[in-house]
């Protein structure tokens, strides 16, 4: 698997990333240990060493310490967690108590990049929330500080809160929402390359949607994150939803296309991220050693 510097933080990373939620048994249903750990395996001995995880992922970053501990490969990795912490004045106390909790689940005496998780878009909170960071990294805590970006709307808003932290020169590696479907943030990836800010995309494959694995009237229970986006339609049994597909007038044009796609391989689907400069596409989680090795 390529690998690429990362902004001016000067870490190799691969190209594709390994996103940890699902392995959480968090939003997506349940992941067993022995799937979660295979998964882990498939993908680090396919190359990869960049592993994301997160506080709000449930039993994740659990089972990545577990991983590492029996594996001994901790150098060989790099780890990035976030905090929901932040956001408000009130939480900020929170970010050094969720680094510390991070730390002992992942089983490290050091987390490569850490991320305000949908961090806060208030000067002053900002500049509080960045304080806590920048201690956790003098201490050696962490290495790098990062901000995930919200989604999965990208608006203006969003737009503009890049600009922020862009412009504040106070944070390594921004996380953003960035596939085929929306590119929004191209014009802020290109000024995080010419600030040295390294760039990680998220939901590259719109979080399963455009693997082709799932056609129109494929369910999801209704514990599945995915459940939750506006073009699912509820339908009758209360406990399920059904994914939706709005047909043109030419159906069969709509049919030929949709096949069309769903034919290109999920990695090709992800050129597009690989040829942008500073940029790591991070491809959605997996839960399988199939569906990592695709």
């Amino acid at each position: 698997m390529k690998k690429r510097i990362l902004g001016n933080t000067g870490i190799k990373v691969s190209e594709i990333g390994f996103g940890a939620w699902t392995i959480g048994s968090e939003s997506y249903g349940e992941v067993s240990e022995a799937d979660a750990t295979d998964a882990i395996t498939s993908y680090v001995q396919a190359g990869g060493n960049f592993i994301d995880t997160a506080r709000r992922y449930g039993a994740s970053e659990r089972r990545i310490g577990q991983y590492l501990e029996a594996n001994r490969n901790r150098e060989k990795l790099i780890l990035c967690s976030k905090t929901f912490a932040g956001q408000k004045m009130e939480s900020i106390t929170e970010i050094r108590k969720d680094v510390e909790e991070s730390l002992k689940q992942l089983s490290t005496s050091y987390i490569d990049i850490y991320y305000l998780h949908q961090p806060p878009e208030n000067d002053e909170v900002i500049d509080n929330a960045l304080i806590q960071l920048e201690k956790a990294k003098e201490e050696g805590l962490i290495k790098y500080i990062g901000a995930s970006i919200k989604g999965p709307n990208v608006s203006q808003s969003t737009l503009d809160l890049c600009q922020k932290y862009i412009a504040g020169g106070r944070v390594d590696v921004l996380q953003v929402v960035y596939s085929v479907l929306r590119q929004k943030l191209h014009g802020v990836i290109i000024k995080a390359h010419e600030a040295g800010i390294g760039i990680v995309a998220r939901t590259a494959l719109e979080s399963g949607f455009l693997t082709g694995k799932y056609p129109p009237g494929f369910t999801f229970p209704a514990d599945d994150h995915r459940a939750r986006w506006s073009w699912l339609c509820r339908r009758r049994d209360p406990s399920r939803y059904t994914l939706a597909c709005r047909q043109p007038k030419d159906s069969n044009l709509s049919n030929h296309r949709q096949t069309a796609y769903n034919d290109v391989p999920a990695p090709q689907k992800c050129t597009n991220f690989l040829r942008q400069p500073s940029t790591l596409p991070k491809l959605p989680t997996r839960t399988s050693v199939k569906m990592i090795q695709k």
